[in-house]
Formats: structure tokens, sequence, C-alpha cells
């Protein structure tokens, strides 16, 4: 919200500069980034979502000029240099936080440039070249070393050279395998391939089977190459996992989907598949397909597995590295190595990358990283009130429809059908919630309508009525015994006098409870 508000007022310089504090990749995320977030979002309960990954690459374009001249290399920390083993995301983003923490760096890269799968599998028409190399100029400009177009020496090697702390943040390359036989293919490597070519060079039928991402990238890459490009999957679109915006852009370009179908064995230009039925809900929630006993052909030339990326199993072993064995801070069971990224959650995100990168630099470094959030990034409770309820659809500046939950959120108040859930007026004119024990039936709207990882009805202060409420409930909250005597429970429960001053209640809980008592006593009289 405080990077959004700043692109709302024109100040594209400091809205850039917030959001590559916890963010080293701006252009990057601001252009494919999944945008989970904007599914959290509370502007989706009167409308849509603020178009949090736009405004991001707003401040990018608008502001980058002025972040770069602002960068400058940080004073090293004595006895600590880091290898990162991987220039994708997730090694930028490590490079980046190591350098600004005053870690010297090191960045190994087999390929000829860093990027990783951004630069050399995902299309053009997706994320440009110049947008990553803004990125990664970024971390250059701390003083990071890149060491490009030869694989990274091994991890005795590294440690004869002096690195105190090795991370592996190598990427999900190798593609899942089918096992069937035909003309089958890894996407990985396709779509590599494929980047290399700059006008069409594809004929007949290409069926990419599976439904992620990639493989929705995959069949627009290869109806674009001149082909007939179908999506093969053993679900029904309902169930792909693919992200919903990448599901439509490839139905917008003419991608066939067959659902239901799994493949047997391609040859002769066709391929068979089985027939599949949904049965029962496995262990992810989604119904598992089964086989019918039904068969078909379609045509096909060639067939491409997207299904189940993998990290490079054999860089790993070689290096006595054991997957399964991580301890804390992303540590391998060898001394001074780590994996972060893909290589330590398997097939990942762009921002689970970034995060990963951000504990782990924190982890080296040995503090936590402060910063400030500029003045004009805040508004005040009454101006974030006064936009709710107001429509403004997308189209118009997305700092106009923010409704910046992070200064009021009142949702549990606003979705509550039975009024549970108060919103409080403190003498300092803030607002606190509290949850009226006795109106509530735990429905679960206050629940469904938090945009945090929160249970309104069980986390927030509660209004007890009777001492038999309060005993069958666990939540923190308060029961008059009368005018001057309350019952607490917090992390102990216990009474107290509130005519004393010095009852040892906590400030904060103890001018909440005044304020109840003298203010809103109607809700326990």
């Amino acid at each position: 919200p405080e990077y959004i508000e700043l692109v709302r007022r024109g100040l594209y310089g400091p809205a850039l500069k917030l959001i590559t504090e916890k963010n080293p990749l701006p252009f990057l995320t601001g252009t494919i980034c999944a945008h989970r977030c904007q599914n959290k979002c509370t502007r989706n309960f009167y409308d849509e979502s603020i178009h949090i990954r736009d405004a991001k690459l707003v401040a990018a374009a608008h502001g980058y000029d002025a972040l770069m001249a602002s960068i400058r290399p940080t004073e090293k920390l004595p006895g600590k240099k880091a290898a990162i083993i991987g220039g994708g995301p997730t090694g930028i983003a490590a490079a980046y936080f190591l350098a600004r923490g005053g870690v010297q760096t090191t960045i190994f890269e087999r390929e000829e440039k860093l990027g990783g799968v951004p630069r050399y599998v995902i299309p053009a028409f997706r994320i440009s070249d110049e947008a990553l190399d803004k990125d990664v100029a970024l971390m250059e400009r701390l003083g990071v070393e890149v060491k490009c177009g030869a694989p990274a020496p091994s991890v005795a090697e590294l440690k004869k050279m002096g690195y105190t702390h090795i991370l592996l943040a190598t990427g999900a390359w190798q593609a899942g395998e089918l096992g069937i036989p035909g003309n089958v293919r890894g996407v990985i490597a396709w779509m590599k391939e494929m980047k290399q070519q700059v006008k069409p060079c594809l004929e007949g039928h290409v069926v990419v089977v599976g439904a992620g991402n990639t493989a929705m990238d995959a069949a627009r890459v290869a109806k674009r190459m001149g082909a007939h490009a179908t999506i093969l999957y053993r679900r029904t679109k309902k169930f792909m996992p693919a992200d919903e915006h990448e599901l439509q852009l490839a139905i917008d370009e003419g991608v066939e989907f067959i659902e239901l179908a799994a493949p047997v064995k391609q040859a002769k230009g066709m391929l068979l598949c089985d027939k599949m039925v949904l049965g029962e809900p496995d262990t992810s929630g989604r119904r598992s397909p089964v086989k019918s006993g039904e068969q078909f052909s379609i045509p096909c030339d060639l067939v491409l597995s997207a299904v189940g990326e993998q990290v490079d199993s054999d860089l790993m072993a070689a290096n006595g590295i054991e997957m399964e064995r991580k301890g804390p801070a992303f540590e391998t069971n060898v001394e001074g190595v780590y994996c972060a990224g893909d290589a330590h959650r398997g097939p990942a995100t762009v921002v689970e990358g970034i995060a990963d990168a951000a504990r782990f630099a924190e982890a080296v470094v040995g503090a936590p990283y402060e910063y400030e959030i500029p003045a004009q990034a805040f508004i005040t409770e009454s101006d974030a009130i006064a936009k709710h309820g107001i429509l403004k659809m997308s189209g118009k500046c997305e700092g106009e429809r923010c409704l910046q939950c992070s200064t009021v959120c009142e949702n549990c108040v606003d979705s509550c059908p039975n009024r549970a859930n108060v919103a409080v007026v403190m003498p300092d004119e803030s607002h606190q919630i509290i949850h009226v024990d006795k109106m509530c039936n735990e429905c679960g709207n206050c629940t469904q309508f938090c945009p945090y990882a929160s249970e309104p009805c069980h986390d927030k202060f509660t209004l007890f009525q009777t001492a038999e409420d309060m005993a069958e409930s666990k939540n923190p909250g308060v029961l008059f015994l009368d005018a001057d005597h309350v019952r607490v429970r917090m992390a102990e429960e216990r009474d107290y006098d509130l005519s004393t001053s010095d009852n040892d209640l906590p400030v904060d809980i103890e001018a909440l409870i005044f304020t109840i008592r003298d203010k809103y006593s109607y809700l326990f009289a």
C-alpha cells in the first residue's frame, strides 16, 4: 500500500526505492509475477483487485534512473565471502541482499548472461531481455562479481577459494518424464531452443501435456511458431494449476484444450490417449483422474512434457548434498552450503525465490535489514475510511482505488451478519476491533473476508457476557464483573481492579477496556 500511494503521488523514485528494500527484481515481478497478493486484495469485495503488479512496473519504469543514481556499494564485512551458484531470480536476489548487507559476493552462472529461466525459457512476448538487464544492473551496482559462461567450481573448490557461505540457487531446468514412447521432448529444453528463433519455424501438431503456467507458455509459443497447439490434461480446466489469466491468454490465442485425457504413445503423426474420468479428491483437494477403459487418438507430431519440472539432482549429488536433509536457514547437510528457491522448494515462483533469498541473506549478515518508509507514503485513517464504498473501476489510478488496508482494515466488521465485530474508536481516534462473544454464531464470514491469515472471531480481543461464556472460549478478552472489576484473559486469566492505578494491566489493554466501559457499555449491559 505504501508504494502504491507514492506512485499515486507521482513520487516514482521513492516508490521504487521502497519496493527494492524487499524486492530487488521490480521489472521481472512487475511484468510476470503471478501476483497472488491481488487475490487477497480487499478491493475484490467491491469490484476487482488493485493492479498491484502494474503499479510496481510503473514505479520501475519511471523511477529507475533516480534509483540507479542513488545506489552505492556497501562497506564490506570482514570474514564473510559468499558464492552463489545459479544466476536466476533467486541467485540475483540473494546477491543483491548480501552485497547490500556488506558481504563480498560472487555469482557463478553457466549461461552467457544472468536471468535463468525468465531469460532463456519464458517467451520474449512475456518479458524482454531489456527488462531483465535493468534488474541485473541494480544488483551489479552494489559491487557483485559476476562470472558467466562456464560451470561453477565445485563446493570443495569454492571453499579453497575462501568462500565462507555457498548458496545453491539452481533452477528447475529438468522436465518431468512422461514415460511414453514416441517423439517426446522436455518442455524446458524445447522452449530454450524456440527462444533462439526469430520467425515461425514449426508445422504440424504440437501437444503439450500438463496445465501449469509453463504449459500455457509452451502452447502459445508453438501456436506463434506456426504449429497447431493443443494442451492435454488429465483433469478438467477447473483443476488446472495454471494461473487463471495465463489460461485465458492461451484460450484467447486459439490454443486447443483436450480435457480428461492422458497420453499413452505417440507414433505416425498420432497420439493415443486414455480417456479419463474424475474420481474422489486426492490429498491436493483435486479430484483424482481415473482411467475409463476407453481410448482415442488425436493428430500429433511432437509431444512436449510440461509436468513436474525438477532440480538438477546430479549437481547436488556431485557435491555430496542430500536434498531431503535441510536444516534451518536453508542449510544443507554440507557445512557452509545452503540452497534456496527451486533448489530448496522444488519448482517455485519468483517471489518465493526472492523471499528465500532475503531470509538467507539476513542469516549470513547476522542482523535484520532495516529501512524507513517515507512520510508521503502514509494517509490518514479518515482518508482511508472515506474510500470505502466508493466504486472506482480498473483503468483509473490504482492509488485512488487502493483502500489502504494497512491503515484501516475493518472487513471483519463490514462482513459480519450478526454485528459481532465492532470498531471501537479510541481516545486518540484510532480504531480497534473487539469481538462480541454473545453475538457470534461462528459463521466464518469474518475469516473468509480477512485479507490476513487471521480468524477475527477467535483472534480479536473478545467481550464476554458471562463467566460461563468466557470459560467455554479460548479467546483473549474481558468480562466485566462490575463497574470497577474485570476478568481478563491474555497469556493467563486474572481478575483486575480498575479503580487502582497499579493493576498491572498493559497500557493499551487498559485503555481499550476503559473505552468499552465508558463509551460502549451497551455491548455488555
